[in-house]
């Protein structure tokens, strides 16, 4: 609506699913089996793993609903079973913006919703929101029971970036259709509308969704009319991000709005899905961290959140001896995006990393938050002391090996700037960092003894990583890229020489033959054909280039 007016509508697949329990526990809460982490058919289905906390798929939909529920402070008592409206997977892909989770208690009314968010980068808010709803009186507990609450409305505060085109600041407005004003209604239908005001309290975007059409039940769908419904909608669930994409594009080029960076999430938001590196990088940086642990003179106990869908929570704490109980410091470290893992092996510093990455540092750039930041002198090392240990417990390692960790020490480099800068951009004000870079710390843990398991697999990471922030704009993709592109370059250097070689052996009359019962071999003809030794290890060397150069990273 401002600065600029702008309009656009299209059709949307949606698809409603019930969560409910299974049955009633001893102590009168309602449980589920568990068996609930996919609903749907093969080609229209939803998975527990992909809705509200990563992980945890194995609770299945009513499982997670629970815990998350818990997590915010609500009883069981207060809520029964919920209905997910959201787009589906549609022959195994989706993609989701917005997912509504309408909330009933055993009386059948709608007491709370969730609306789960998701931006084009993969991060996810949900927003519980309790509504207004008038208190029953002895007059309702006796009328009808289809004389229940049927619009929930709510307001909260804006804290997620989801278009480069708004800030993150301003708030949300929601008046949302019941879809079951009553047990027994025949048809539900959906009728969301959220407005988003800024932050002087100006209505800014109107956004809607609502049913067009009846609803229809896919299990009760025959074969003819399963054909239709997917030739109609297959291509609604692909065209969602393009529209996206259309719509950035008239805002930019055509309203010229302006663009507001991407900011990291904060702590009450969900992180993008992690790279295979930084999945990989979490459990060193763990045990790294259990190293720091057990090293220090005070007892800790760490409540690392990972980020990491698969083992989303980890405790480190301090091995106890002797059965004594011991007064314990308790952290809570909280890595608010996988990106923090990539970020952190560019230090060489852990006090340093911690600094930038989350205590002196903007809050739309931080990528940890940490509970008590006071702890951190007792738990990290003092640099001056890593300066007289820097040698000591390292493991043996060949000539080649240690050419590899010094490749890795120059390619060192800092992390890209984040988003909102710190430092000002100046010509009269320029900062550059002039120090030699070490061995950072957690290069130290890994070349020790506590690394030795995964070593080689830190290093080539880390390298690539440096190399990408170098000399490919930050992409880990392209250097893998040019890393193929190189290997077949062998492969194909290797393969015009073993021609080039056959054609010499057809020109020359070049043949092989035993010169005693041994096997050796002896060349006929070998001045006649010009070649020598040299060529043969050349030939070799070429064939071989692609092996020799994975042994040159280290790769087995």
């Amino acid at each position: 609506m401002f600065p600029q007016k702008h309009a656009f509508g299209y059709t949307y697949l949606l698809c409603g699913f019930p969560i409910s329990p299974t049955c009633t526990a001893a102590d009168g809460n309602e449980v589920r089996d568990g068996e609930d982490q996919i609903m749907g058919s093969w080609w229209l289905r939803i998975r527990a793993e992909d809705y509200l906390e990563r992980g945890y798929g194995a609770l299945g939909f009513y499982g997670k609903l629970k815990l998350f529920l818990r997590g915010q402070c609500v009883e069981d008592r207060e809520w029964s079973y919920a209905y997910l409206v959201t787009a589906p997977r549609f022959f195994s892909y989706s993609f989701n913006p917005v997912s509504f989770w309408y909330i009933y208690n055993r009386e059948h009314e709608l007491k709370k919703m969730i609306l789960e968010v998701n931006n084009t980068f993969g991060e996810r808010r949900m927003y519980l929101l309790d509504g207004f709803c008038p208190p029953r009186t002895p007059e309702s507990e006796g009328s009808s029971p289809d004389m229940t609450k049927t619009k929930f409305t709510d307001t909260w505060m804006k804290d997620f970036h989801v278009s480069p085109f708004n800030s993150r600041k301003g708030s949300y407005s929601l008046k949302a259709a019941n879809p079951f004003p009553s047990p027994r209604y025949p048809e539900p239908a959906i009728d969301s509308t959220i407005t988003m005001k800024s932050s002087k309290d100006h209505a800014k975007l109107v956004a809607r969704i609502y049913t067009t059409g009846k609803p229809l039940d896919p299990a009760r769908l025959g074969v003819l009319a399963t054909l239709r419904f997917v030739a109609g909608w297959w291509w609604v669930g692909f065209m969602t991000f393009p529209r996206i994409l259309k719509e950035a594009f008239k805002l930019y080029f055509w309203r010229s709005l302006r663009v507001w960076f991407r900011p990291e999430v904060l702590s009450s938001s969900v992180g993008r899905i992690p790279t295979n590196a930084e999945d990989a990088l979490q459990n060193i940086f763990k045990d790294y961290l259990n190293h720091l642990v057990q090293r220090s003179s005070v007892p800790f106990s760490i409540n690392l959140h990972t980020a990491i869908p698969d083992r989303p929570r980890q405790i480190v704490a301090t091995t106890l001896q002797h059965g004594g109980e011991i007064s314990t410091n308790n952290l809570d470290i909280r890595i608010l995006t996988p990106a923090f893992y990539s970020r952190f092996v560019h230090y060489s510093h852990t006090w340093e990393a911690f600094d930038r990455e989350c205590t002196f540092t903007d809050e739309k750039n931080r990528t940890l938050w940490i509970s008590h930041p006071e702890l951190l002198p007792f738990l990290l090392p003092n640099p001056r002391d890593l300066e007289s240990e820097a040698d000591e417990g390292l493991v043996k390692r060949s000539p080649l090996d240690e050419l590899r960790w010094k490749l890795l020490k120059k390619l060192r480099c800092p992390p890209a700037e984040p988003a909102y800068p710190v430092t000002p951009k100046s010509a009269d004000f320029n900062v550059n960092d002039i120090r030699a870079m070490p061995y950072s710390e957690l290069d130290r843990f890994v070349r020790g003894p506590g690394g030795r398991a995964y070593s080689g697999f830190y290093r080539r990471t880390v390298t690539k990583l440096f190399l990408a922030q170098r000399f490919t704009f930050g992409f880990p993709e392209v250097v893998d890229i040019l890393d193929f592109f190189l290997r077949l370059l062998l492969c194909w250097f290797g393969s015009r020489k073993l021609v080039s070689w056959a054609q010499m052996v057809e020109k020359h009359s070049l043949d092989w033959r035993s010169s005693d019962p041994k096997g050796s071999l002896v060349l006929g003809a070998l001045g006649r054909a010009e070649i020598g030794l040299w060529w043969l290890t050349a030939l070799t060397i070429y064939v071989c280039g692609c092996h020799l150069y994975g042994l040159l990273k280290g790769c087995k």
